[in-house]
């Protein structure tokens, strides 16, 4: 008996899926679009054959760690949806917005260039003190397209200004020695948000800068603002504002705040935040550890908040050299324990890692109240 049989047969009546996924599910051959069901997100198809970005490689140059990465590109699709239907357009990676053009915002102030960071005006002869007081805000730009399905234009832009929260500097000096250091750039004690008063600043005049380039096409431009968590922050960033800008325009009329933060489990704002959730999933922490002792499991979890509501839970559990047996115990454990658990209409994704590898998942789907479970 293989193990996806034997799995079937321990923990039915739960329903089963094979996927696999570094963050969010995606279901293999013909049932790749099953997920979008599972957790009635819109999800944009691919418009094929599927081109990567022009300026590829530069946002993990740019950007201080993978979470932040990961983050801004999938926000920007799920916030872009409001705006470009994922029932009339494709998505497709920036086109527009190559190394050379996002690289000329990234330099600082010049009366020659067209940098957008906060330019160094006047030297004291230490290179790593005149960083630190004048800290680099802009860290990248990401772009997205949206493809018209029925004509198959590019009708849409989408625009992600990425803004340091902490400036993490490294610079060189005349003989070759590096200096590093990280610096926090509004370290200012008034109300003022120094950063995203800076972003909506630039935010402006990479709009005008968009609309005289002729090699890009005069559409709709969906922007917004995120803000980069730490360097060695276990959650992403936040997303703080957006605009929409017409065809043909060149202004931002206004801006609008975004309330989505995110929180991990366990952790003293979490408690502050939602003492119910967090006990919730601390009676699944200690089953689980419980129950699992000889696996020595850890568990850590990610929570979405918009507008003051939580939307999404990931869980993942840590099993190092778990084997198939445990796999399927686990499993089921988990499936039962979600079952008990009740979080209502908030999805819930469970992600079995054996050293840095998924072997199995479990997602709780909120909208047809149904567990799927499956080794991977």
């Amino acid at each position: 008996m293989n193990i996806k049989k034997s799995l079937l047969f321990f923990i039915a009546p739960v329903i089963f899926l094979v996927s696999c996924s570094d963050d969010d599910p995606v279901v293999k051959n013909d049932e790749k679009m099953y997920i979008t069901s599972i957790q009635k997100k819109q999800i944009y198809e691919i418009k094929q054959p599927a081109k990567s970005n022009v300026s590829r490689g530069l946002i993990l140059s740019n950007m201080n760690n993978s979470l932040n990465v990961n983050e801004i590109e999938k926000g920007l699709m799920e916030l872009s949806v409001d705006y470009f239907s994922t029932k009339n357009f494709y998505l497709q990676e920036g086109q527009y917005l190559d190394k050379n053009i996002i690289n000329q915002w990234l330099d600082r102030k010049s009366t020659e260039g067209s940098g957008l960071n906060p330019s160094i005006n006047s030297r004291s002869g230490d290179i790593l003190e005149d960083e630190k007081n004048n800290p680099k805000i802009l860290s990248h730009v990401l772009e997205q397209n949206f493809i018209n399905k029925e004509n198959g234009n590019v009708e849409g832009l989408s625009l992600a200004i990425s803004l340091n929260e902490f400036y993490d500097i490294k610079v060189a000096d005349d003989k070759g020695l590096i200096y590093t250091d990280q610096v926090k750039v509004d370290i200012n004690d008034d109300e003022i948000d120094d950063v995203v008063n800076y972003g909506k600043e630039i935010a402006e005049i990479i709009v005008k800068d968009i609309r005289k380039n002729e090699n890009i096409p005069n559409v709709p431009i969906y922007m917004t603002l995120y803000q980069e968590s730490n360097i060695n922050d276990i959650i992403p960033g936040l997303f703080l504002a957006d605009t929409f800008i017409a065809k043909g325009e060149d202004n931002i009329n206004k801006w609008t705040k975004i309330d989505r933060k995110n929180y991990t489990f366990p952790s003293d704002a979490l408690y502050s935040l939602d003492q119910d959730t967090y006990n919730k999933l601390l009676i699944l922490k200690e089953d689980i550890q419980k129950n699992f002792n000889h696996l020595n499991p850890k568990i850590i979890g990610k929570l979405r908040y918009e507008n003051g509501k939580l939307t999404d839970i990931k869980i993942n559990v840590n099993v190092p050299l778990i084997n198939d047996t445990e796999l399927i115990g686990l499993l089921q454990f988990n499936s039962t324990k979600l079952n008990a658990i009740l979080f209502d209409y908030v999805p819930v994704t469970i992600r079995i890692i054996d050293q840095k590898q998924d072997v199995g998942i479990v997602i709780w789907d909120a909208t047809e109240k149904q567990i799927f479970a499956s080794p991977l």
